[in-house]
């Protein structure tokens, strides 16, 4: 979908040019849930890498922009990241210019980034955008980040449908919030949230909400969808 000078894709990735930009990968989850007591299969990496090598091939991407949170775990790099992220890395570093920006979670990433050449950046400007993670407050007048985790959630028959969205968020400066690459870890149900977790964000914004599926569907404006869903 068109959404002016960008490509929404239902790849859960933003195109603007031939760069594509996505966030919230959050690769080793699984590690981190064990931890927990959570026992869950080594699904994640197989499903982010798929979508990302459809972006490529589908329109013809350049440059890859990780919008922050690479990885998952805070206070250390666990076993399962050190494998997925260096992966990841090792799958894509010929094939496109990667470029990473820092998330709140990213602390212990540049240990990793360091053996394949690579910066852990705090912005990254890609046309008429500021590319952030989104979890602390920034200027500028039209950004790009992740780190909400945008999902729309509908309660119907009993069950709990669950669609990762965009947010396309105005006021005196205009901001496209992406949706998790990760599909484990929790975000914002924007239907049912009275906040938000980015200071950028506020629900006095004109927010247009688009839904991803097959195809990336527009909702309408989030006001109205919080009084009649």
């Amino acid at each position: 979908m068109k959404l002016k000078d960008l490509t929404l894709t239902p790849e859960r990735a933003a195109i603007v040019g031939r760069v594509a930009i996505i966030a919230d990968l959050h690769l080793g989850i699984e590690n981190a849930m064990v931890e927990k007591g959570i026992s869950i299969p080594e699904l994640q990496f197989e499903e982010v890498m798929e979508r990302i090598f459809t972006v490529i091939e589908k329109y013809d991407v350049e440059k890859l922009v990780i919008a922050g949170d690479l990885k998952h775990e805070f206070g250390r790099n666990l076993p399962l990241e050190w494998k997925d992220v260096s992966e990841f890395l090792e799958k894509l570093n010929d094939i496109v210019d990667l470029e990473v920006v820092r998330g709140n979670h990213d602390n212990f990433l540049p240990a990793i980034l360091a053996k394949y050449g690579l910066e852990l950046k705090e912005e990254v400007k890609v046309g008429g955008w500021k590319v952030i993670h989104g979890h602390k407050e920034v200027e500028g007048e039209r950004i790009i980040m992740g780190h909400e985790h945008p999902a729309v959630k509908i309660r119907y028959g009993g069950a709990v449908y669950s669609y990762p969205c965009y947010l396309h968020a105005r006021n005196d400066r205009e901001i496209l919030v992406l949706p998790a690459q990760s599909s484990l870890s929790s975000g914002t149900d924007v239907l049912t949230a009275d906040s938000f977790l980015s200071p950028l964000l506020s629900f006095d914004m004109k927010i247009d909400v688009y839904a991803v599926e097959d195809e990336v569907y527009y909702l309408g404006e989030l006001s109205r969808l919080k009084t009649v869903v």
